[in-house]
């Protein structure tokens, strides 16, 4: 009976690998294939709950977007100010180490994501830390690893991460009952911070494996 369903793993990661769908086309193509299965096949949504998911998606799309908006006021104010270059060489120093650099950039993304969206934090922190990275001898794929995980961390963090009150409009209930339950997530992701910061073959050994010579 779940047949069906396993065709949504071929539409999305068989149309990025084969070229036919960017990422973001991916998504609209399992949405298009799941309207397809639950009106031919399951025949389980009406007119009526189609039109409440596009008012329900619509409002939720409408909240994430003011907090995109006001990210890239804050983002603009900074850069015009030049804000972060000047506090950068004050806090790098001349010469950093690698794991200075590494510990500075975590901190940063999830500092920043606590309060704007992340891929306004990810627009405006990446050129300033690029020097850095690449004077340090950072390897790239371990950095967005890192980076991606304080994205996540940031974006569930009180008092502004983007994805509380995603999950707020998500799930219907109070903004304090949905920060109540994100510890224990935060928790396993510092962790898992932690470990890669110590152990960066955790996240580079399938990479140097795949491309060894």
């Amino acid at each position: 009976d779940g047949l069906p369903v396993m065709g949504f793993p071929l539409v999305i990661i068989g149309g990025i690998y084969t070229g036919i769908f960017s990422p973001t086309e991916a998504a609209a193509a399992s949405v298009a294939y799941a309207l397809m299965l639950e009106v031919g096949l399951y025949r389980s949504l009406t007119k009526e709950k189609i039109v409440d998911a596009f008012l329900q998606t619509g409002v939720i799309t409408g909240v994430v977007f003011v907090l995109v908006g006001a990210g890239q006021a804050l983002s603009w104010m900074l850069s015009f100010l030049r804000i972060p270059q000047e506090i950068m060489p004050i806090i790098l120093g001349i010469d950093p180490s690698m794991l200075k650099v590494t510990v500075v950039v975590i901190i940063s993304y999830f500092v920043a994501c606590m309060f704007l969206d992340p891929i306004v934090a990810i627009y405006v922190l990446s050129p300033i830390f690029h020097p850095y990275v690449a004077a340090a001898g950072i390897d790239p794929v371990l950095l967005g690893t890192l980076v991606c995980i304080q994205v996540a961390i940031g974006s569930a963090t009180p008092p502004f991460g983007c994805d509380i009150f995603t999950a707020q409009l998500l799930f219907r209930r109070p903004y304090f009952e949905v920060i109540a339950h994100t510890p224990p997530f935060i928790l396993i992701l510092l962790l898992v911070t932690a470990l890669l910061v110590i152990f960066p073959d955790i996240a580079l050994f399938l990479p140097n494996t795949a491309f060894i010579n």
